[in-house]
């Protein structure tokens, strides 16, 4: 909340009820889980999904195209105030893809098919594109590779988590920032030196629980890309 959405009229950082929205589906699967409606889950995994490339997509195109011509960032300012839509998914997608300044973490991220298979299992959950997917949203119907769906369902969510973790730590950095920094200043004392690089403990445990377990060629490559002292 502490960063303003430069190129745009919002008066808060507009990530902060994005991020917000997430916790909520992530929650909604959480729910319909106990329900044992796993085909539901994938429906939600897919917005979740979609929440996360709209995340990185207008953060990116912010940082690229604020400045540049008018104060405002037309396309995002107007998708902020209800005017107009953001871009089909496969524009912003592609967007992403061509874009100079993620070509390293896109290289990660497209090491194998992990997210093509997500979206592919998304889809497939939502048309009902198999038989098998309409038995899974009822919990009271028995199907012995139930738990192996579930399975998947919890390293199909962890990996559009990390996507996430990967694509807006890229772009904006600083969003790993501690607040000591600024707390210091609060209390009119003067910041640690190289404080403004110390990264948020939530972070960095979030770096070791997941990222340093799944992803050690992500958490590297932030590492090595950014100026926080991740560890």
């Amino acid at each position: 909340m502490s960063f303003a959405t430069k190129g745009t009229t919002a008066v808060a950082n507009m990530d902060t009820y994005v991020y917000m929205s997430m916790r909520s589906t992530l929650e909604s699967i959480n729910l319909v889980l106990k329900n044992g409606n796993l085909n539901d889950a994938y429906a939600l995994l897919r917005k979740y999904y979609d929440s996360v490339m709209i995340n990185a997509y207008t953060n990116l195109y912010i940082n690229q195209n604020s400045g540049i011509a008018d104060f405002y960032v037309t396309e995002i300012n107007n998708w902020l105030h209800g005017k107009k839509p953001l871009p089909r998914m496969s524009k912003m997608a592609k967007y992403l893809n061509n874009s100079s300044s993620l070509s390293k973490i896109n290289e990660l991220i497209d090491l194998d098919r992990r997210y093509e298979d997500i979206r592919d299992r998304c889809n497939d959950n939502m048309h009902y594109n198999f038989f098998a997917l309409i038995l899974l949203n009822d919990g009271r119907v028995y199907l012995k590779e139930r738990f192996q769906h579930l399975e998947q369902l919890r390293n199909d969510i962890r990996d559009v988590f990390i996507l996430n973790i990967a694509y807006i730590l890229t772009i904006n950095e600083h969003y790993m920032v501690s607040s000591d920094y600024l707390d210091h200043l609060n209390l009119g004392m003067s910041p640690p030196e190289n404080s403004q690089y110390w990264v948020a403990p939530f972070i960095q445990e979030m770096a070791n629980e997941v990222l340093l377990k799944e992803r050690p060629d992500i958490l590297e490559l932030l590492k090595r890309s950014t100026n926080m002292e991740l560890s």
